[in-house]
């Protein structure tokens, strides 16, 4: 089998896409490839603008060479373009490479590089990751990004150019290819690096609401009532309003998904939701819920988050409970299956259009969907119970740090904020990884433009797929309380075994933590060229080896992969980030090499007392958690 052939093989197993692409292409046609004699690395020449890759392709990629040394400690590369494969083909020698991703704009040039370099280790393993630029979407680098360790060195990330010729001919392309890296790559810092408080309030609420989520509905069991043709979401955004007529007068004929801040408006003007959904975690969220009578929520039913506030359950006075987890690892570890796990994103639109396409609805619309201010800086709909604006918004306003983003239908732009900003994010990528089953629509006719999302005003959407006859009430039925008790038992044993594989771990942690924040006394009021004397070379080696160690452990724990890392997160990732720079960082030369040292240990003087933080709060919050079940 020769050199292409493997390669193609390899794609096979993991990139049938670009596999199938290849297979049409016979021989290169666009590009001339030549070896001269008594060279290592062949030339290209592009025929139709007569423009050579390489002056000398051995010299230049020689230097080249001798420029990427300085990414040696580098576990995650990008590169736009293939050019010859050469320098790939350097790049990948490196056994601390992770994973090299590289976009090209010219699928010949691939084929080119496949025939003139063996990848197909690399290739089999996503070591090495080919993607054509028009197909780059911002899902595929999330997807990229989040199933790797990469997220921790966002802050390395660079778009390197293996050649001038892509300057030349693609420039274009290449600061659009950047823009897309870079804006993902700040959505996954923000999403990643959330108050630590925030996610206690979360867990600790989790683990309150266990109890009552197992006396409710399954979530799977709603998954089965999809109960007609077309699922409409309804939001609360300046441009609810003017929907509300024609939500009202197709209610009968379509599922209505309402997120939490929408239903007391909705109730205002007679129109009853299938479904509400909600997820924040903040006490105020029970505001829309008390807005609403008693014999005005019957048979509605209400799908929460098990991270939610006491409060909102406590306001929800009829109709179906139905508490699923969100899916996070301190959820899945609980192993409740049968209620369900829901919401990637960060609003509860999101949560709906989620749901939407776990029920199976091949149709779904957005109202209200606004993400962005209306005239005079108007944030929601008419009638919306909480008037005052979230203090983080205002903020942004007053300091007038909104942007602007294209406007809905293409007509200019809009103003938003951050928040809603990473909202949208969440619900375009969703919408691409569920455009194969379910269309959605944007029928907010106003506000921001939703990418992926089909532009057609809400009557047009109503007459298209809403059918004569009407929908069928949903109506759930309780578990057996027998489940129950078991899948209650199985609980209290889960909340012992995380006081069981706490302590030893948080041990462990507090030894390594006093021993480097004992040494790292010696460094106090010095600043970095006085402290490289302080420690002798087989000193910093112990504490190097001290901190590798139990980095080693904490990593090959199992309980903190499946349980704690989430919860720690939130705190550690931008520390995480902070490391990642130094690890990085090229060295030539003893004194740098000292500095990057301590810097390295009195990083994670901090790291690891945070840790150890968590982990005794989490004891805490597990120890009045297990009295709450009744049984």
């Amino acid at each position: 089998m020769d050199t292409y052939q493997k390669n193609l093989q390899a794609l096979k197993k993991n990139r049938y896409d670009l596999y199938e692409k290849l297979q049409t292409i016979k021989t290169n046609e666009n590009f001339e490839v030549f070896l001269p004699p008594n060279k290592t690395y062949a030339n290209l020449l592009d025929k139709k603008n007569n423009i050579l890759f390489y002056d000398d392709a051995d010299k230049v990629i020689a230097s080249q060479i001798e420029e990427f040394k300085k990414y040696r400690e580098y576990p995650f590369l990008y590169l736009f373009g293939v050019s010859n494969g050469g320098i790939i083909n350097y790049l990948l020698k490196n056994e601390k490479l992770k994973q090299l991703v590289v976009i090209e704009p010219n699928i010949e040039l691939i084929y080119i590089a496949l025939n003139l370099f063996d990848f197909s280790d690399d290739l089999k393993t996503n070591r090495l990751v080919l993607i054509i630029q028009e197909e780059l979407t911002k899902l595929t680098i999330t997807q990229l990004i989040h199933n790797s360790n990469a997220k921790f060195y966002i802050k390395t990330f660079d778009l390197l150019l293996t050649s001038s010729y892509y300057e030349k001919i693609y420039n274009n392309l290449y600061i659009d290819t950047y823009k897309k890296f870079t804006e993902i790559l700040n959505y996954i810092a923000q999403a990643n690096g959330n108050d630590i408080n925030d996610t206690f309030r979360g867990v600790k609420q989790h683990f309150e609401n266990i109890n009552l989520m197992l006396n409710n509905y399954k979530f799977k069991e709603l998954l089965k009532y999809k109960n007609s043709d077309l699922a409409v979401i309804v939001s609360t955004g300046p441009s609810l309003t003017k929907q509300l007529p024609l939500l009202k007068e197709y209610q009968d004929y379509i599922t209505i998904i309402s997120v939490d801040a929408s239903f007391p408006i909705l109730v205002k003007h007679d129109i009853k939701p299938d479904i509400v959904v909600s997820m924040e975690r903040d006490e105020p969220t029970s505001k829309f819920f008390k807005e609403v009578p008693k014999e005005k929520q019957k048979d509605i039913i209400f799908l929460c988050a098990s991270l939610q506030h006491k409060s909102v359950f406590e306001s929800i006075k009829d109709g179906y409970l139905v508490v699923a987890m969100r899916p996070f690892a301190y959820n899945l570890y609980f192993e409740l299956d049968e209620y369900g796990y829901i919401c990637k994103g960060m609003s509860s639109a999101n949560m709906a259009h989620e749901l939407a396409s776990m029920m199976g609805y091949k149709q779904c619309a957005f109202i209200g969907q606004d993400l962005a201010f209306g005239n005079g800086l108007k944030t929601h709909a008419d009638e919306h119970v909480i008037t005052d604006i979230n203090p983080s918004i205002k903020a942004q306003i007053d300091s007038n740090k909104l942007f602007e983003i294209e406007a809905y239908g293409g007509d200019g732009v809009v103003k938003t904020n951050k928040y809603w900003k990473i909202f949208k994010d969440f619900i375009e990528q969703h919408i691409e990884l569920t455009k194969d089953f379910m269309t959605s629509y944007n029928s907010t006719e106003g506000g921001a433009r939703i990418y992926g999302a089909i532009e057609k005003p809400f009557k047009e959407v109503l007459e298209k797929f809403c059918l004569k006859e009407k929908k069928k009430h949903i109506k759930l039925t309780k578990i057996q309380k027998d489940d129950i008790y078991n899948l209650k038992q199985q609980t209290i044993k889960k909340l012992n075994k995380i006081l069981k594989e706490s302590k030893p771990l948080q041990n462990n942690i507090n030894k390594a933590f006093l021993k480097v924040a004992e040494e790292s006394k010696k460094l106090e009021n010095k600043d970095i060229k006085e402290c490289i004397n302080v420690f002798s070379m087989g000193e910093t080696l112990e504490l190097l080896n001290t901190i590798s160690d139990i980095r080693n452990k904490i990593e090959s724990n199992d309980f903190y992969n499946n349980f704690l890392n989430s919860i720690a997160q939130p705190l550690l990732y931008n520390m995480e980030m902070e490391l990642a720079e130094i690890k990085v960082r090229y060295i030539d030369n003893p004194t740098d090499n000292q500095i990057k040292a301590i810097q390295w240990i009195l990083s994670h003087r901090y790291w690891l007392f945070s840790l150890s933080g968590i982990i005794e709060n989490l004891i805490h919050i597990t120890q009045s958690s297990i009295k709450n079940i009744d049984t």
